[in-house]
């Protein structure tokens, strides 16, 4: 299958899984820490596809986690239904720790403070 099938069917998958978890879940493991799809991964046979979040509460993350794989079964047959794709991947969930560390040296890079060079001329 070609890389920009994959490409388009990881989006497909990530914006109608992004939906479902914030209109159809209930789980108060998800609703209440505010899920955030980062990525998704998908093999190149369909069969298998890592998805990636990120929560507004990083300490609740493997709360989000359990919650997620608990949800796994309702997720599935929602993205059976909106997705146009033959074969629905088998989903596995991961904290996306890239994004965090990412974002930490952002900060970082942001919060340095540069001595200004003198420019005397001798």
């Amino acid at each position: 299958m070609s890389s920009h099938r994959i490409l388009r069917v990881n989006e497909n998958i990530k914006q109608t899984l992004s939906l479902i978890i914030m209109r159809e879940i209930e789980d108060p493991r998800i609703k209440n820490n505010l899920v955030t799809i980062t990525k998704v991964d998908t093999a190149k046979d369909l069969k298998n596809a890592k998805v990636y979040f990120v929560c507004l509460n990083e300490d609740k993350k493997n709360e989000v986690l359990n919650g997620l794989n608990s949800a796994k079964g309702v997720i599935f047959s929602y993205l059976r239904k909106q997705l146009t794709i033959r074969y629905v991947p088998n989903l596995t969930f991961h904290y996306d720790k890239n994004l965090i560390e990412t974002n930490k040296v952002l900060t970082d890079i942001k919060n340095l403070t540069i001595p200004e060079e003198s420019t005397e001329d001798n």
